[in-house]
């Protein structure tokens, strides 16, 4: 099992708690061994965020985008992703991570892990750390 700590800002954080979000999208990918099982687990950032891990999902697989792979105006909002078509457009290329399976959790810091920052992006954490939080679900 691969844990991993992901970074999202408010709203997104909420949009894939909610499970309107099912790809979130990213500049690289985790190393992932055929046949390994991935879960997220969500620290919500930003001004308006908790400021704390607040759930789980599983990530099922991810997607190489290099160009828009359907037809679409700028100002469209395409729901899977929860952007419009122009802010997608500007992060190409970029990796789109399937989500599903969202687990809401009440927030937990980051030191009740033993981190004192949060990833920029995302970061693997031990199966230690993912069992705190998990015992957190009970």
């Amino acid at each position: 099992m691969i844990n991993i700590l992901l970074s999202v800002r408010q709203p997104f954080s909420d949009f894939i708690m909610d499970g309107k979000k099912q790809w979130e999208l990213r500049k690289n990918v985790p190393r992932i061994p055929r046949g390994e099982h991935v879960t997220l687990w969500l620290y919500e950032s930003g001004k308006y965020g908790a400021r704390g891990i607040i759930g789980k999902c599983r990530m099922v697989s991810y997607v190489r985008m290099r160009h828009m792979p359907f037809p679409c105006r700028p100002d469209d909002f395409i729901e899977d992703f929860c952007v419009t078509g122009e802010h997608l457009r500007h992060y190409l290329p970029c990796y789109a991570w399937g989500v599903q399976d969202p687990v809401r959790i009440s927030p937990v810091p980051l030191s009740a892990i033993g981190l004192t920052r949060p990833p920029q992006s995302w970061q693997y954490i031990t199966d230690e750390q993912a069992g705190i939080l998990e015992r957190r679900l009970a």
